[in-house]
């Protein structure tokens, strides 16, 4: 059974979140950066994974893996070999380098490093050596420089985050954001191919987080103005960034009318708030299931699973 190596790459402030989001994909807690397992995620949907390693062949001695490469009689034109560092193993460089070329010698066809269509990777973990076919990760910030954006948005990594928490694996459930803002839950959810709608009470933001989704190539419509008070459509899960106030008034009294709402929308609710409303879940009858917190300087978002 095949085999795949996800390397992990995060902030200090979003190592709570990242492991969170871990949970909810794999079903278990992060122990290190590097994980293997037998299960195929597509490592491009969480903005934390740098890279996923598709194991072909593991030893404890390294000669195995030449050998086995050399069983294989693999011709790739346009390749590379490359040594992925990771923070449990220290190879020193130049041995990195010389284990690369003789993972590289057996292989025929031709090389390319700046623009290869296939890269081979090598790697050492403990006492274990790893070979396979390595895909980066480079397009979870794809989104980077929307049309329009505001300063006290979720990060790119962290929206993403959401949305895995939303939905863990199962790509097929429905999300509502009803509070969406200039769209970048609905938009990076859009990118994972979720089924996600947005809505937002602000006409002007609505007007801006259509244009957004216009700009990458999305329905501009699964965006509405709303007000999520008169949703009457049922969804799987909800995830509500609740408002608090950046640019207009809006009292604890008023967010916890729009948390009740929550549950006549979807029986799962992802909630982003600035302060912890547990025991408001909790009395609404949301049980919860995992939290996490992100830490900037002063300023702290709240992200609670519940059902």
């Amino acid at each position: 059974m095949l085999k795949y190596l996800y390397i992990y790459n995060y902030s200090p402030h979003e190592q709570d979140l990242c492991e969170m989001e871990f949970r909810r994909i794999f079903h278990e807690d992060m122990k290190t950066k590097y994980y293997i397992t037998t299960q195929d995620f597509n490592h491009t949907r969480s903005g934390y994974i740098r890279g996923k390693l598709n194991i072909l062949y593991e030893s404890s001695c390294f000669d195995e893996i030449v050998t086995f490469i050399e069983q294989q009689k693999y011709c790739y034109y346009d390749f590379k070999v490359i040594y992925l560092k990771n923070e449990i193993s220290h190879v020193p460089y130049q041995e990195s380098l010389e284990k690369c070329k003789r993972v590289a010698l057996p292989i025929a066809g031709s090389v390319n490093m700046h623009h290869p269509r296939v890269i081979f990777a090598i790697t050492k973990i403990h006492q274990q050596w790893y070979f396979g076919i390595y895909e980066d990760n480079r397009v979870w910030n794809e989104h980077g420089n929307k049309p329009h954006s505001y300063s006290h948005s979720l990060a790119l990594r962290d929206a993403r985050a959401v949305v895995n928490i939303a939905i863990g694996q199962d790509l097929s459930k429905t999300i509502v954001d009803p509070c969406c803002g200039i769209g970048t839950v609905v938009l990076e959810g859009l990118s994972m191919k979720a089924n996600i709608v947005g809505f937002d009470i602000n006409k002007y933001v609505a007007y801006q987080a259509r244009l957004n989704l216009e700009h990458y190539g999305y329905d501009p419509l699964l965006i509405q103005r709303q007000d999520m008070k008169t949703l009457t459509q049922k969804y799987d899960v909800c995830i509500l960034d609740i408002p608090y106030g950046v640019y207009s008034p809006f009292t604890y009294q008023q967010q916890c009318e729009l948390l009740e709402k929550t549950s006549d929308l979807a029986k799962e609710l992802v909630l982003v708030s600035h302060i912890s409303m547990n025991e408001k879940l909790e009395d609404i009858g949301y049980h919860i299931e995992d939290q996490a917190m992100i830490q900037k300087g002063s300023f702290q978002r709240y992200i609670t699973y519940c059902k």
